[in-house]
């Protein structure tokens, strides 16, 4: 199967996109990564949890993504993200978490385009990398404004948008529409990447045919799945053992975060194990387990096969 042509990004993904899942994709390829969603009152503040997210000075391709509408504190982590090797600050325009949409940030900012391109501009003129967007088709099914939305923050100075292809109040339901990704596509010169429903060799390719973006954006394809990327790319799954990789996914966790990753490792370990005979029995299992001996031995137990 022939390589996909254009690139493969892995999507913000607050929980998720920390450092070690990242080091996870990074096993498979090289991809350009994305942090977590930072807050920047946040990061402002010195909140601790923030701060340990921009610690990305020993990581290669990584987009920091910022969210917020306090113009001062989104330059003062763009600059940060800058000073500590990102090759790019994303502005998150889409994500639709009611937190974010009551302080007028996230997918809030579709309905507010003036102040959307303020502070894009603001950043965009004070940092030395690309500034992209991150957004979707629009707020609900009877105001899709992404169309002129695009138009605005490639005024303002966007170097690229990640359009998620379904509205806000869609949220992850229903399916994705890339054919409206074209006709922003369409409408701006700027490069276009398409995100949404995109889990596999084949989706991707139909997305990029739908869309005529100039790249892929994975997001819940790649929950438990950190070759996910690398498989898109080139449809091939690469070779590994899943136990293996259960194990170190874990390591990494209890290493960064301490006796809390055991906790924060549950949730990937049931991505790992889906669709797997006894699953439910043994998710059960692993939640109620607080030992992490015992939590790599049904590990060990579980994930006997390669693939």
């Amino acid at each position: 199967m022939p390589h996909l042509p254009k690139p493969v990004l892995l999507a913000p993904m607050a929980g998720v996109t920390d450092k070690p899942f990242r080091h996870m994709v990074r096993l498979f390829g090289n991809q350009v990564l994305f942090t977590e969603m930072m807050g920047v009152e946040s990061f402002h503040r010195n909140h601790p949890t923030t701060r340990k997210m921009m610690s990305i000075q020993d990581e290669k391709n990584i987009v920091v993504q910022l969210v917020g509408v306090n113009k001062e504190a989104l330059i003062e982590a763009a600059q940060a993200a800058v000073d500590n090797g990102a090759i790019g600050v994303d502005i998150n325009m889409g994500c639709p978490v009611k937190k974010l949409i009551t302080n007028g940030s996230g997918a809030a900012l579709m309905r507010n385009p003036l102040l959307a391109a303020e502070l894009t501009e603001a950043i965009s003129s004070r940092v030395s990398v690309p500034v992209s967007v991150k957004t979707r088709l629009g707020w609900d099914n009877e105001h899709i404004s992404i169309v002129d939305f695009a138009k605005t923050l490639e005024s303002a100075g966007a170097s690229r948008l990640e359009i998620h292809a379904r509205t806000k109040e869609e949220g992850y339901a229903g399916q994705a529409d890339w054919g409206i990704v074209q006709r922003v596509k369409e409408s701006v010169s700027i490069p276009v990447i398409v995100n949404g429903d995109i889990v596999d060799h084949l989706s991707a390719k139909k997305a990029l045919s739908s869309s005529q973006a100039e790249g892929v954006m994975v997001g819940r394809g790649a929950l438990g799945r950190p070759w996910m990327l690398t498989e898109i790319e080139t449809g091939t799954t690469p070779l590994f053992s899943k136990v293996d990789l259960v194990l170190q996914h874990l390591d990494l966790l209890l290493s960064y975060y301490g006796r809390k990753g055991l906790f924060i490792a549950r949730k990937h370990i049931a991505w790992y194990a889906r669709g797997q005979k006894g699953v439910a029995e043994f998710c059960q299992s692993v939640y109620a387990d607080t030992e992490m001996i015992s939590v790599q031995r049904k590990i060990k137990s579980f994930f006997k096969e390669n693939i």
